[in-house]
């Protein structure tokens, strides 16, 4: 036989009495035991803003200007009385910029760096004393008694999207456009530039497109290019002209004197002569001989034979229209040429042409006053 008291369901017992100890001690628990509502570190505060605008803010990237436009995006005509953005400070990637009325510090935001990039925004307003306002926080976590609670520590602070690209081109500077030199002189394109720079990458390298012939009178343009690491390219024109240089104006000989024959020789009249020859294609024994025959005198001969005609002086004695030996004229074999004085003579067969050119070439000048 079965024990009745085995079958006893003791659960709602249990229960009532639970519930009765419930409301018992309830009663003895004070109003400062309560919990409280939760609220957030500043980080966390910021993690649970929602987004300002779901559109990414278009910005240009080193252009500080454009930082104008986050603001504008919050505070949006109330900006329009604002300055321009002055930046206060900087440490990684927050900045701190005042505009006008407000203080701006964004947090996670690099203004050199073209990507879209997702940032915080806190807004500080100044009154006309110094003093900083703020504004209430609005958190989607925090309820009004909460908020009002929080307004020193914080400032309004807002999550926004941007988009920073890159489209200004690297600017060259130059120190002048165009210049003019003489047919022979030197010249470096590197010399005209003043700076190559980038808004987001600094000082920049870059090519230089040129074909100046400084041998060859023209016109000719030098371009300078650069490229940055967006892609955004430039370029500047130097335009350089080459003229020809001018035929050196003849001293005036003062070595008149009785030559071969009697003939009175003048040197100006043989430095004229062989001047007049320019161009002309010839070796450098006829040059000599048909400068000598416009003074009246005819010989013609090997190159060491004009030495003949004269008395050797130095270099300090030479006069314009003095014959001038080489025993090496710089390809190996002798030479001769008309002095013009200054440092220049007239030499025939000078790449198969009459020309004008250095004094002191090849083995060195020997000056030769012309005389019986």
């Amino acid at each position: 036989m079965t024990d009745k008291n085995e079958n006893v369901n003791y659960k709602p017992m249990f229960l009532l009495s639970a519930m009765f100890m419930g409301i018992i001690g309830s009663g003895f628990m004070s109003k400062e035991e309560a919990p409280v509502s939760y609220v957030p570190s500043i980080m966390e505060q910021k993690e649970t803003l929602k987004l300002f605008t779901d559109a990414p803010v278009e910005i240009t990237a080193g252009d500080v200007d454009s930082v104008s436009r986050i603001a504008n995006a919050i505070l949006g005509d109330e900006l329009s009385v604002m300055a321009t953005p002055q930046l206060k400070s900087k440490d990684g990637l927050t900045s701190v910029y005042q505009m006008g009325e407000y203080e701006m510090t964004l947090e996670n935001f690099n203004l050199k760096k073209s990507s879209e990039q997702e940032i915080f925004v806190s807004l500080r307003k100044v009154n006309s004393l110094g003093a900083t306002k703020e504004d209430a926080l609005v958190l989607t976590s925090v309820n009004d008694e909460n908020a009002a609670s929080l307004t020193n520590e914080v400032v309004s602070t807002y999550r926004l999207k941007v988009a920073v690209s890159d489209t200004n081109a690297p600017v060259i500077r130059l120190i002048m456009d165009e210049d003019t030199y003489t047919e022979g002189d030197d010249f470096d394109a590197h010399d005209y530039v003043e700076s190559v720079t980038d808004d987001v990458d600094g000082e920049l390298s870059y090519e230089v497109d040129s074909d100046v012939d400084m041998q060859t009178p023209g016109v000719y343009t030098v371009t300078y290019r650069a490229k940055d690491s967006a892609g955004n390219e430039s370029s500047a024109d130097l335009t350089i002209t080459v003229e020809e240089k001018p035929a050196p104006e003849l001293q005036e000989a003062s070595n008149s004197y009785a030559g071969l024959n009697g003939v009175s020789v003048n040197g100006s009249t043989v430095a004229s002569a062989a001047m007049s020859q320019l161009g002309v294609n010839q070796d450098c024994t006829m040059l000599v001989t048909n400068s000598l025959a416009a003074a009246g005198i005819n010989f013609h001969g090997w190159p060491a034979e004009y030495m003949s005609l004269g008395t050797i002086v130095s270099g300090a004695e030479a006069q314009p229209g003095d014959i001038i030996y080489y025993a090496d004229g710089g390809i190996g074999m002798s030479h001769v040429a008309v002095y013009l004085g200054g440092g220049q003579a007239v030499h025939g067969g000078w790449g198969g042409s009459t020309t004008v050119a250095g004094a002191y070439i090849g083995s060195g000048p020997v000056f030769i006053h012309i005389a019986q």
